[in-house]
This record gives C-alpha cells, sequence and structure tokens, in this order.
C-alpha cells in the first residue's frame, strides 16, 4: 500500500477553501512518512508578526473612537458642577455611553464572527480528514479501533457543533450584553449573573475536554489490546502453514508496517493542518483581547469606572471566545495525536 492510493481531494479541496493554494496535504503525509520536519516555528513567528501587526493597523479606527468617547464621558463627570442640574450630565454619559455600547457590540460580534467561522473551518476538516485517516488505521490491521475511533470523531463533530452554537456562543454574547448593560449606571445590579455566565462556559469547555480525555483513556485500554491480540493470532497462524508460512508471515508484516507508516503520516499532517487553520484566528482574538485590557488600564486615571470596568468585560468576553476556540482546537489535536499513539507500533 502507498500513499498515492488514498483518495486526499476532498481534503485538499477544503483546505483550497480556507487557506488558499499554499499547502499541500499529500506533501505533508509524505513528509510526516519520512520523518521530516513539518512546522516551522520561524516561518510561524514571522507569520504571526504579520497578522499582529495587520490586525492593529484594521482595529486602529475602532481605538480611536473608543478613547475619544472614555475621555468626552471623563470630561462630562469630572465637570458636572457647571451644569445647574446634574442631571444633564447624567443624561450626556448615557448618551455617550450608548454609543460606546454600539461601538462595543459591533465589535464584539465581528470577534464572534471569528471564533464561528474557525470553528466550522475545524469541523469541516475534520469531517474530511476522518476517513482517509481511518481507511489508513484499518489497513494498518487497527479495524476494531478504527470503527471504533471513527464514530467517536463524527460524534464529537455534530456534538461540538450543536454545544457551541446552542451553548457556548451564546451564553458568552449573553455575558458581554450582562456586563455592558450592567456598568450603564452606578449601582451593578447584574454582577452575579454576568459571572454566573462566565462560569457556566468556563466549566462547560472544562468538561467535554474532561469527557474526551476520559473516553480515549478507557478506549486506549480496551481497543488497542483487541486488535493486538487478534494481530497476533493471524501471524502465527500463517507462521504455521508448511513451506510459505515464514514468507506470509513477512509479508504481512511489511503491509501492515507500510500502512501504519501512512497512517502516523497522515495523522501529522492532519496536525499541522489543524494549527494551520487556527492560527491567524487565534492571533485576531488575541489581540482583540490584549487592546481592551490595554485600554482599560490606559484609561482608568483619566476615565469613569463604569467605562474601564466596561471595557475590561469585553476583554474578558474576547478572552472567553478564545478560549472556546483553544478547546476546540486541542479536543481534535488530542483526539489526533492520541488515536495515532494508541494504535502506533
Amino acid at each position: 500500500m502507498t500513499v498515492e492510493e488514498i483518495d486526499f481531494g476532498e481534503i485538499q479541496r477544503v483546505l483550497d477553501e480556507i487557506l488558499g493554494n499554499g499547502m499541500n496535504f499529500r506533501e505533508m503525509a509524505e513528509q510526516g512518512m519520512r520523518g521530516e520536519n513539518l512546522l516551522s516555528f520561524r516561518y510561524a513567528a514571522g507569520f504571526l508578526q504579520d497578522v499582529f501587526l495587520e490586525e492593529l493597523m484594521a482595529q486602529k479606527q475602532l481605538w480611536i473612537h473608543i478613547l475619544i468617547l472614555a475621555v468626552a464621558a471623563a470630561v462630562l463627570l469630572h465637570f458636572a458642577d457647571v451644569f445647574q442640574n446634574r442631571s444633564v450630565s447624567h443624561i450626556s454619559f448615557c448618551m455617550i455611553y450608548m454609543i460606546l455600547f454600539l461601538l462595543l457590540m459591533t465589535s464584539f460580534r465581528n470577534s464572534m464572527g471569528i471564533a464561528q467561522e474557525v470553528m466550522e473551518h475545524m469541523q469541516n476538516f475534520m469531517s474530511v480528514l476522518a476517513p482517509a485517516y481511518f481507511l489508513a488505521m484499518t489497513l494498518s490491521s487497527y479495524t476494531v479501533s478504527a470503527g471504533i475511533y471513527y464514530e467517536f470523531i463524527l460524534l464529537l463533530i455534530s456534538l461540538l457543533r450543536w454545544f457551541t452554537q446552542v451553548f457556548i456562543l451564546p451564553c458568552i454574547e449573553i455575558y458581554v450584553l450582562l456586563v455592558l448593560v450592567n456598568h450603564l449606571s452606578k449601582e451593578e445590579r447584574l454582577t452575579r449573573f454576568a459571572e454566573l455566565a462566565e462560569l457556566m462556559v468556563k466549566w462547560s469547555l472544562k468538561a467535554v475536554l474532561a469527557a474526551v480525555m476520559g473516553f480515549h483513556l478507557i478506549q486506549g485500554i480496551i481497543s488497542p489490546a483487541a486488535d493486538a491480540f487478534r494481530n497476533t493470532a493471524v501471524s502465527q497462524g500463517l507462521e504455521m502453514v508448511p513451506g510459505v508460512g515464514d514468507m506470509s508471515s513477512s509479508v504481512t508484516d511489511m503491509v501492515f508496517g507500510s500502512a501504519m507508516l501512512i497512517k502516523n503520516g497522515i495523522g501529522a499532517a492532519g496536525l499541522v493542518a489543524l494549527i494551520a487553520l487556527c492560527l491567524i484566528p487565534l492571533a485576531k482574538l488575541a489581540i482583540i483581547m490584549a487592546a481592551y485590557y490595554v485600554l482599560a488600564a490606559v484609561l482608568q486615571p483619566v476615565s469613569d469606572e463604569r467605562i474601564t470596568d466596561c471595557l475590561s468585560g469585553m476583554g474578558n468576553g474576547v478572552r472567553l471566545l478564545l478560549q472556546a476556540v483553544f478547546t476546540m482546537l486541542v479536543l481534535f489535536l488530542l483526539t489526533i495525536a492520541l488515536t495515532t499513539a494508541l494504535t502506533g507500533p
């Protein structure tokens, strides 16, 4: 069996739609079979630096508007004594805050769009990677493990798609709305609700990660052992055939070893492709999150506490998006890596 016999057309089509024509999956799988380095950290560092500068320039206008609004709100509140009626300054602050509210919600919707898009890309890629990968696993004699893990990965993709769309992303959006509404007045009445939403998201992501790890732990003990027992029985049965037993056993081992090498090469290429899919979106979310925290720190000495707490809460909301995307990436990476390691020689 050779790597040319496996159809990577669907995998390559998905990668081309997402990343362009800069990544050849078949070549990466062959490099993985030869034990070559598939990931250049120097190239990744330079690439992230370019993304950092590009994202800062793209978000520059938004940060300037936020700074202007925050300073204007601070001026109105600090010089409220100029007005004979203090309600004038309060109404003016509310108007400025509502403009800031719209700006921040627009920015957060863009951030959530980045998270939704990269999650969908990961799920689509895993859907087309699974048939080729588990075909190679089947040909490497791990038929029991291939069947179990293939059903698991399809179930995992479906559950994650439902879980993120129905629960995780709506909870994060609710958290951000609660933070923004909570700081409209000086009396914070929704803090506990916001903390509850944040806690639900964090613990849900940890629970999903623990469940996937538990599955791999249990199946790593059972399935490979069953395949190893069956392979041993087949190999010993061939050796008992008079005359051709040794030759048949050697040919079988060579075929299984070739399929194992192909499976490991596909797994290594899949890991690198997943990282490449998430590299830019994770970098963008990290930059947006850091920018909110920096703005909150810079504006704290001069602006109203409600403005800085609002910006800090927005940073927390983007951090939850970043954590959700990173958790899904880790789930898929662990699934491929542990499956490859547990069904290896």
